[in-house]
């Protein structure tokens, strides 16, 4: 299923970084294998989950983990040139939060990634702490809003 127009737009998105891509991961048909895309995308999270938990109190800090991800892949992605990757938050829950990356090479969204984060503790999951939620209502994507007819504009 093709995610919708916005989910493309660099301009959504309020963090981004630059990952380059490996010979190692190209495949016989000269193009990095999916796999290895989505490394570039988790590789792309952990810098964003760095810059999030700076601005929040290590102590309200608990385990964080990966719920469920979700690729989207659009166009073939090659060696040799960088990706670039942004990231923002889709959603935030009571204990979990949503992030949204679309990935760009040559100027062009090659994929779309949706990862789901839980705050966990050995009992199960715990509440977002309040300066963590603060910390990533900072870091929205602002989708364009709906307009009549149920069309983003």
């Amino acid at each position: 299923m093709k995610p919708p127009a916005w989910r493309q737009d660099r301009a959504v998105y309020p963090f981004s970084c630059s990952i380059q891509t490996r010979y190692t991961d190209e495949d016989s048909l000269g193009h990095i294998n999916n796999i290895s895309v989505a490394a570039y995308y988790d590789e792309a999270r952990s810098k964003f989950s760095r810059h999030v938990f700076s601005k929040v109190d290590p102590a309200e800090m608990t385990r964080i983990v990966t719920a469920d991800s979700r690729v989207t892949y659009l166009a073939e992605v090659f060696h040799k040139e960088s990706v670039e990757v942004c990231t923002g938050i889709l959603r935030i829950g009571t204990a979990s939060y949503e992030i949204g990356q679309a990935m760009y090479q040559d100027g062009r969204c090659v994929g779309i990634c949706t990862t789901i984060f839980v705050q966990a503790t050995p009992e199960g999951s715990s509440p977002l702490s309040e300066s963590l939620k603060a910390a990533l209502q900072d870091m929205f994507i602002h989708a364009p809003p709906v307009l009549a007819g149920g069309v983003a504009g």
